[in-house]
């Protein structure tokens, strides 16, 4: 493993660990700022993914999101196939959507963190344009830097418990 490779594993589990405190504390504030987002951005859709336990809760903006929700299905090639939530039709993220995805932390030039398996990274690569990306974050995990590497991409800008965070 490269010293890159290693540092974003350190930190990972640091941040998974600080997170078992606080997973839950903070869901209608996400709720509302998630909402805010859609309201101010009026995207076609929103692709978002549904949230684990130790991650900022994505249940009840889900439930009460605005627009139009796809959902991300997790297949054995390591890709992601997008479901509408409502239909239950696959689908493609389309220009004019907004995407939201998880991280375990994001630097303020807008690099992020992931949990090392690329999924989202690969589905960042191949996304059309005039595709907004935020990633979903608790406040403590933006920080001034994190490791990359050349696959790393950058999002848009951040959503935590206090606020929207637009970034590039």
């Amino acid at each position: 493993m490269n010293e890159i490779a290693l540092a974003k594993q350190q930190l990972r589990s640091e941040i998974l660990l600080k997170r078992k405190e606080i997973a839950n504390f903070f869901r209608d504030d996400f709720t509302l700022n998630l909402t805010e987002l859609v309201t101010g951005l009026k995207p076609n859709r929103v692709a978002i993914y549904q949230s684990y336990l130790s991650e900022p809760n994505t249940e009840d903006f889900i439930n009460r999101c605005p627009v139009q929700v796809i959902v991300p299905i997790t297949n054995p090639d390591g890709n992601l196939t997008w479901k509408d939530l409502e239909s239950e039709t696959i689908t493609e993220i389309k220009s004019g959507d907004l995407l939201i995805i998880p991280a375990l932390a994001v630097d303020h030039r807008g690099n992020r963190l992931g949990r090392g398996k690329g999924y989202f990274d690969r589905t960042l690569a191949s996304l059309p344009e005039a595709v907004s990306v935020f990633a979903l974050i608790f406040n403590r995990e933006f920080v001034q830097s994190i490791p990359t590497e050349p696959h790393d991409r950058e999002v848009d800008g951040v959503v935590t418990e206090t606020g929207i965070h637009k970034i590039n």
